[in-house]
């Protein structure tokens, strides 16, 4: 089936969702046809004032961001900055340049912001990553508390702060470090040297080196914390690097009712597109009662120098998407939890959750 934006709408009614939203997980699976030498770009996006998206204009809903795989063959393209699919003029694509790997980049209009303290693009193995085919702009470490202060004084003086509490959010999104007590002494360091700066919000920690009851005793002091555990795959966890898979699905239970115990708040990040839809709703239904933040749930973007059969056969076609997403609202529709659309570009709500409205900010 061709792609166009009467498919969409097609779609978009068979589903009872927005047809924004239909489009923007058609445009972060399928990438962006731009004449360019990178591999993955990044855009801030304007949608076209048309009635197509008269749902988002209506909510005064039109400005978004999108880090994309560039792909010749893509149904969507950049012309003269115009974001096109096929030939109807979908929006604006606004600064769109070559997604390096930062040491760090801010979201929810400078009131979060995330920092990669020990260079991902130094991390390999995961089949499905993109982080090692980036520009690395994240090479310097920052391990101590000296390190963290130069890094915050030149970030303030860039924007104009005199201090950290406008923060809601530290998350530290980052390569594997030496260890997972390596982890905890970076992070209980962090929030001493964020105390300085009158920073009073949550420090985040995405991974999966923090292994242990006694590492997560260890930052329980750093209060408020929260802990998203990187399981990303299921069932086929030969596609995570070997110390990472190291981690069980079964030792991952335990801690996540462990740091619930503590008091952190605690989710888990996972991938759509890599298995099929039955072994996806399994597992979120076990793992349900185990978090008390909604999960960190992308969609599976695959990039020039990714193997094909990372996709699973089914997720070929967007209606995989669509129903994965009628699957997981099932699950979390009776719960309090929902996503945060300022957290995840690329989930599968943007406007609407079921038949409830999301807000928020969705640019950097």
């Amino acid at each position: 089936m061709i792609l166009t934006i009467e498919y969409v709408a097609c779609l978009a009614e068979r589903y009872h969702i927005p047809l924004e939203d239909v489009l923007f997980i058609a445009l972060n699976i399928n990438g962006v046809n731009l004449e360019c030498d990178y591999n993955r770009m990044r855009m801030a996006f304007r949608l076209t004032d048309s009635k197509l998206f008269e749902y988002a204009k209506q909510r005064g809903e039109l400005d978004y961001y999108f880090a994309l795989p560039v792909d010749q063959d893509s149904p969507f393209a950049i012309v003269d900055n115009i974001m096109l699919l096929q030939n109807t003029v979908i929006g604006q694509a606004i600064g769109a340049t070559e997604d390096i790997c930062d040491s760090h980049y801010s979201r929810r209009k400078g009131t979060s912001l995330n920092i990669n303290p020990n260079s991902r693009t130094s991390c390999h193995g995961c089949q499905f990553c993109y982080t090692a085919y980036q520009i690395p702009y994240d090479r310097k470490r920052l391990k101590s508390d000296s390190d963290l202060r130069e890094f915050f004084e030149d970030w303030m003086t860039k924007y104009g702060l005199t201090d950290l509490s406008q923060l809601i959010q530290v998350s530290v999104v980052t390569g594997c470090y030496e260890s997972g007590e390596a982890v905890c002494h970076f992070l209980v360091t962090l929030k001493k040297v964020l105390r300085e700066y009158r920073f009073a919000g949550k420090i985040f920690y995405l991974g999966s080196q923090i292994a242990t009851q006694e590492q997560l005793r260890s930052v329980a002091e750093i209060q408020p914390f929260g802990i998203c555990f990187s399981l990303e795959t299921f069932e086929r966890r030969e596609l995570l690097r070997k110390d990472k898979r190291a981690l069980s699905l079964q030792d991952a239970c335990e801690l996540m009712d462990f740091a619930r115990s503590l008091g952190c708040e605690v989710n888990f990040s996972y991938i759509v597109g890599m298995e099929p839809l039955r072994v996806m709703e399994y597992h979120f239904n076990c793992l349900r009662e185990r978090i008390n933040k909604f999960p960190t749930i992308n969609t599976l973007q695959l990039h020039k120098y990714h193997q094909a059969t990372l996709r699973d056969p089914e997720a070929h076609c967007l209606d995989y998407y669509l129903n994965a997403r009628q699957i997981l609202e099932r699950i979390f529709g009776q719960t309090n939890l929902r996503p945060l659309v300022w957290e995840d570009y690329r989930s599968l709500w943007f406007l609407t959750f079921d038949k409830e409205e999301l807000h928020g900010i969705r640019t950097p």
